[in-house]
């Protein structure tokens, strides 16, 4: 796991309540049950842990953890 994917699963896993081990690449933000005020509470989350934004569509239910992380990852390089 790289830096930004472990920081994210741990993000995810307290918010919602789940163990990290259990999430992975392809766990859909569907299978984890997220209602939309947990979807704005991770928006919210990762942008004081972050610095971006992650807007309702890339935090889409259909949308797996490892898109979610491999957007993440991006936007944190490009704004370096």
């Amino acid at each position: 796991m790289n830096d930004v994917q472990d920081r994210f699963y741990s993000l995810l896993g307290a918010k919602i309540g789940v163990e990290t081990e259990s999430l992975t690449e392809g766990t859909t933000l569907e299978s984890l049950d997220l209602d939309s005020l947990l979807i704005v509470e991770i928006s919210v989350a990762v942008e004081k842990e972050f610095g971006v934004v992650l807007d309702e569509l890339q935090l889409a239910p259909e949308r797996t953890v490892g898109e979610v992380v491999g957007t993440l990852d991006g936007r944190l390089k490009a704004a370096s």
